[in-house]
């Protein structure tokens, strides 16, 4: 890698766009170019130049103040420029075939083998505006400051160590501390590219662990609240399951249910139609018989003795319709108090009972009817009490609650009621058998009397016949009734409770039923709807967006807890990576440290005609612990600095200050060509380095030029003859008359 070619525009005295080629001078030999012309023409601003593209940010090493201090400032002659620009165009060895030079077996080459692989050509530029804008670009592609240094390191190339010495800055690593010197020798020997990624891999782990911490506190902060939000989303997730439950429960059951009702009012409705039918008909029949008795009678009236019996039925039927007619009444009494107790003690009267009272009531009644009709001639009477105790029948049934267990307490009733009740039922009974021994009597009259009144009595036993048939198709008829009305009542009840919770499911509840069909062991359904709307209920509390921030949350904490997995890998890599760079460079600067310091005496040697010369390296200072105790630094520990000790020959010193202006420029010329020797530089800048040497010591720095020119290529400013002597070219640098910079190159073979 060398220098090819140097282009400035804007900057300091260069206020035209200039250019300096450099090349190598032969295959074997990099060469010197020499940059000459008098004080104050701008010389020194070459090297300046060549720093400041370097990525420079010191604006005393610079020779100004300010940043906008290396823009061309103006003349009377010439406007001051808005912008200063550099460009610095490096070329490999390994790929420039034009140019003629050889592939260098060189220790640069070592020095950078370890870095990927670079580009054929480099061009680096750094461009500066008068508002503080600053760019840095790489072969013409935007870059920042660290990438320009990294690769400049990675080229061998320093950017404040010795490939730009500039005035003064000869004696600079002789009075720096330890610790700066360290510096200087670190970048010397190659040790750069190392410290450079060492120092971006630390600024990455302390990001990392920043990040890492700041993730962990999110973490922290997040997890309770993520926690409760999935119990919240499992009891979300609960009630979803049973709202898909409960669908198919109202489903079964107000479709299975109605599908029943509906049924069993179809069936009922026409079983009573029937039954009313049944009842007209025969009602009808039996008057039609009626008609045809009493015409029968009023052409052959009845003989004395069956009126005398007939009027002792009257009298039977008389007592007895006012004994059923107390019988209802206190049953009546004993129903409602019954009924009241039941409702008191909060349990109903069971659904078989209420049935079996009913049926008891309407086969009284039956009884009743069919008893009057066939032993009396007071039928209208007998009609009159049978309605009256059907009406009391419906009436009761209309005023029962819905139906209770079967295993409802029994109530208690009033034992006066029970004592009249139990008395009205043994005359009836008494009454019967009254009735049947007239009626023997009537059947003994009726055989002496068959001859005569065949026909008659046979109409009155059609008749008799018809009537019961009558009041048997009534007492179905009711019956009928009371089935309809309590499939009524249940409809009604189903309905209300249809309308409270599903009332979408009633325009198409038909369908539903057809769809459901018969239902198995529905009474089981309505237990389990009950309690799955308990816990919908209960479940119904929660916001449905928790579902939306669960989710949410949950990324977020993925998110994280990942970012906590790859940030903690990346640490443990990044501690991997500093540990292998510090192993690097502490291998590497012993090993360098040690050539270093021989080729520094033997140079040393060989400037001064002998005297010693030899560079120590200064240990680390133990540390304090927070007990205040002093702690010894590890034994790996890199040394803290460099210290020099130079002791010309034919005397005693050993600190560096106590030798003389020239003594020191020799020091820091051996110094810097034991660093040559060591690592060299693909390009060194000498701004006026031999100033301060006389004649001889200009004859021996030439030498050391000459020696080093094979490996290293030299751009010198000097004002001394000698130095020029050993530049293959020169660049003269002349002020002009507008307070601008011109440059004049020649090629010193081609005028030999």
């Amino acid at each position: 890698m060398y220098l090819r070619r140097l282009e400035l525009q804007g900057f300091k005295t260069f206020a035209s766009k200039t250019v300096l080629e450099f090349s190598p001078e032969s295959a074997a030999k990099r060469g010197t170019t020499g940059v000459v012309g008098p004080n104050g023409s701008g010389k020194s601003n070459i090297a300046d130049a060549i720093r400041w593209v370097m990525g420079e940010q010191s604006m005393k090493l610079l020779r100004g103040k300010k940043s906008e201090d290396v823009i061309f400032s103006g003349s009377s002659k010439k406007p001051r420029s808005g912008f200063a620009e550099v460009s610095m165009t490096l070329v490999s060895e390994r790929r420039d075939h034009g140019s003629g030079v050889r592939e260098q077996g060189s220790k640069e080459e070592s020095s950078i083998s370890d870095n990927e692989e670079l580009p054929a050509e480099i061009v680096v530029t750094r461009r500066l505006f008068r508002d503080g804008t600053s760019e840095y670009e790489i072969n013409r592609r935007s870059a920042k400051l660290g990438e320009v240094q990294l690769l400049l390191a990675q080229c061998g190339i320093g950017q404040r160590t010795y490939s730009v010495i500039g005035q003064g800055m000869v004696d600079a690593v002789l009075s720096a501390s330890p610790s700066e010197r360290k510096e200087f020798f670190d970048e010397a020997a190659g040790l750069r590219p190392f410290q450079l990624k060492r120092h971006q891999a630390i600024t990455k782990l302390d990001t990392s662990r920043e990040r890492l911490a700041q993730a962990e506190a999110l973490l922290r902060e997040i997890a309770p609240r993520l926690s409760s939000l999935d119990r919240q989303v499992k009891r979300l997730e609960q009630r979803d399951a049973l709202e898909r439950e409960k669908e198919e429960l109202e489903r079964k059951y107000f479709g299975g249910t109605w599908h029943d009702i509906s049924g069993h009012l179809k069936t009922a409705g026409e079983a009573a139609a029937a039954a009313r039918e049944a009842e007209e008909r025969l009602t009808e029949e039996s008057k039609g018989l009626e008609r045809e008795l009493e015409r029968m009678e009023q052409d052959a009236p009845p003989s004395t003795g069956f009126e005398t019996f007939r009027a002792e039925l009257d009298a039977i039927a008389e007592e007895r319709a006012g004994l059923l007619e107390s019988q209802a009444r206190l049953r009546a009494q004993v129903e409602i108090a019954r009924a009241k107790q039941e409702t008191q003690s909060w349990s109903p009267l069971p659904l078989s009972k209420i049935i079996e009272r009913v049926e008891a009531a309407g086969e009284d009644a039956g009884r009743l009817v069919s008893t009057l009709a066939s032993d009396a001639p007071d039928l209208a009477k007998a009609r009159t009490l049978a309605a009256s105790i059907a009406s009391d029948q419906k009436d009761f049934l209309s005023k029962l609650q819905r139906p209770a267990p079967e295993a409802a307490p029994k109530a208690e009733v009033d034992p006066a009621i029970a004592a009249e009740l139990e008395g009205v039922v043994a005359k009836l009974a008494g009454l019967a058998d009254k009735t049947k021994a007239v009626q023997t009597k009537i059947d003994v009259w009726k055989t002496s009397e068959e001859g005569n009144r065949t026909h008659l009595f046979k109409t009155q036993h059609a008749l008799n016949q018809k009537r019961t048939d009558a009041r048997e198709a009534e007492r179905k008829a009711s019956a009928a009734s009371v089935e309809l009305a309590r499939w009524e009542t249940r409809r009604e009840s189903f309905f209300a409770d249809l309308r409270t919770y599903r009332p979408d499911m009633e325009a198409g509840l038909d369908t539903l039923a057809s769809d459901v069909g018969a239902v198995e062991k529905l009474e089981e359904i309505l237990p389990r709807l009950t309690r799955v709307r308990s816990q919908l209920e209960w479940i119904g509390a929660i916001d449905p967006q928790t579902q939306k921030e669960y989710e949410e949350t949950k990324t977020r904490f993925e998110f994280l807890n990942t970012q906590v997995i790859d940030l903690s890998g990346a640490i443990r890599a990044l501690d991997t990576v500093i540990d292998e760079l510090d192993e690097t460079i502490r291998t590497r600067s012993d090993a360098a440290f040690h050539v270093l310091n021989s080729e520094f005496g033997k140079t040393f040697k060989i400037l001064f005609g002998g005297g010693e010369a030899e560079l120590i390296q200064v240990p680390p200072e133990p540390t304090t612990d927070e007990e205040g105790n002093l702690v010894p630094p590890p034994p790996d520990a890199p040394p803290a600095g460099i210290e020099i000790q130079a002791t010309p020959p034919g005397k005693r010193l050993k600190a560096i200050a106590l030798l003389s202006g020239g003594e020191r420029a020799l020091t820091s010329i051996a110094l810097i060509s034991a660093i040559m020797a060591t690592n060299p530089s693909p390009f060194i800048v000498l701004d006026e380095v031999d100033a301060a040497l006389d004649e001889s010591n200009t004859k021996k720095f030439a030498t050391i030029l000459s020696q080093h020119a094979a490996a290293t290529q030299f751009i010198v400013v000097t004002h001394n003859r000698t130095t020029m002597e050993e530049a293959g070219v020169l660049y003269g640098v002349t002020m002009t008359e507008d307070g601008t910079s011109k440059v004049l190159s020649v090629r010193l073979e081609d005028v030999g």
